[in-house]
């Protein structure tokens, strides 16, 4: 993923003049944050992020099978488990805690290149994995799927994000993801594939392909952001503080990713 990134971002700056700025496909987007982020840089053995009022414990990339959590609610054949051993020993792995100063604190497990038919949960309906898959009309051929869990607080039920980032830079004007929690509870997280010119207009990169992602509620509304250019930007329209909890740890998950590229 971060050939793409270094590349279009690249030809971006050059075609601008000027520092990289993405620019979210909805005419109604007027960010109320725009948060730098510190701690993306390299692959580090006590990496932590931050952004704003935001911030990651120390970046897990290893654990042994058994190991869980204390805020997750134990899951029948959960998908997490049975990836662990085998994602662990590749380094495709990141588990983190999100906290924030008011007190707020998440578990967060990720996985990348994953193949889409090791996330299936045989028949059940109620699997939130099999729910987004049936959302998004994703089928067994995926191999490059970004497999994320949040747990946003102890004993909460889990929000769980879902990107194939093969369909995300190819098709980076029609693909969409997806956060969810169940089917009435979700996210559209949409690939970011324009740049802001100098003259503040929104220009699609030269070459195609995406430089971060936006979230956008039931509504199509855009209500926050994540560029994944050089160090990464986070950005948040006006929404309520539980909610900016939760898409600060998509956002901090998908900032993350790209240094799970880099260690493979």
């Amino acid at each position: 993923m971060k050939k793409f990134v270094t590349l279009f971002a690249l030809g971006a700056v050059l075609f601008s003049c000027s520092p990289a700025k993405i620019a979210v496909d909805d005419s109604a987007w007027s960010q109320k944050e725009e948060l730098a982020v510190k701690g993306r840089q390299g692959f580090l053995i006590k990496q932590k992020l931050s952004f704003g009022e935001f911030k990651t414990t120390t970046v897990k990339r290893s654990w042994t099978k058994g190991s869980s959590w204390a805020f997750g609610i134990p899951l029948a054949n959960d998908w997490v488990e049975s990836l662990n051993l085998e994602f662990v020993k590749r380094k495709q792995t990141v588990r983190f805690n999100l906290i924030d100063e008011k007190g707020n604190e998440s578990e967060v497990t990720a996985f990348s290149k994953v193949k889409w038919r090791d996330l299936t949960i045989g028949n059940n309906p109620n699997s939130i994995v099999n729910i987004i898959g049936d959302i998004m009309k994703i089928g067994d051929d995926g191999t490059n799927t970004y497999a994320v869990r949040i747990f946003p607080a102890k004993n909460e039920s889990a929000w769980e994000m879902l990107i194939d980032n093969n369909a995300a830079q190819v098709n980076a004007k029609t693909y969409t993801g997806l956060l969810a929690k169940n089917k009435s509870e979700y996210y559209v997280v949409a690939p970011v594939y324009k740049l802001m010119n100098k003259q503040g207009k929104a220009v699609s990169l030269p070459l195609g392909g995406s430089v971060g992602f936006e979230f956008r509620d039931k509504n199509g509304t855009t209500v926050a952001a994540v560029s994944l250019i050089d160090n990464g930007v986070v950005y948040f329209n006006k929404v309520s503080p539980q909610e900016k909890f939760l898409l600060a740890n998509a956002a901090a998950a998908l900032l993350l990713q790209q240094q799970l590229d880099e260690a493979v």
